[in-house]
């Protein structure tokens, strides 16, 4: 089992693979994503040459997607808070799930996840959404807004 971060977006606009690398590259040449084909939805982050994570791009209608989602909404069915129902409505509209399996690769958490960081960035400046992290809860651009039990 992995650690995750997923940016769980209820925007309208599009959101894929190859915007998120483009998006990437325009803050730092050195962020490539790499993938099998042209077309896939998964590929390896990687910064100058190291491997940082593998991020998957699902959208609505896929059966991961709505599994994805279906589990997010179970985890916090327990949890009594102001911003679950802001969570629960982001869940329920959400149309694209960005997820990162972060690869540590003996590097620190602060190194690793600071290579990551540009791209959540990016998506709380660009498109609506929230990010969850394994074993943390949720946020928006201001900070936590849901802390998971």
């Amino acid at each position: 089992m992995g650690y995750y971060l997923r940016y769980i977006s209820d925007d309208d606009r599009d959101i894929n693979i190859n915007l998120l690398e483009n998006a990437l590259r325009a803050i730092d040449q050195r962020y490539i994503i790499t993938k099998e084909n042209p077309t896939s939805n998964v590929g390896d982050l990687v910064y100058g040459d190291e491997l940082f994570g593998i991020i998957e791009v699902n959208t609505i209608g896929e059966d991961i997607f709505e599994e994805e989602i279906e589990e997010l909404k179970e985890n916090i069915n327990d949890i009594n808070s102001k911003n679950t129902v802001t969570v629960r409505q982001t869940l329920t509209n959400a149309r694209t799930i960005i997820a990162i399996q972060v690869l540590f690769q003996g590097r620190s958490i602060e190194q690793t996840l600071c290579k990551i960081d540009p791209l959540w960035n990016w998506l709380f400046g660009n498109r609506k959404g929230l990010l969850q992290v394994d074993g943390e809860g949720y946020y928006e651009k201001s900070g936590l807004i849901l802390e998971e039990p």
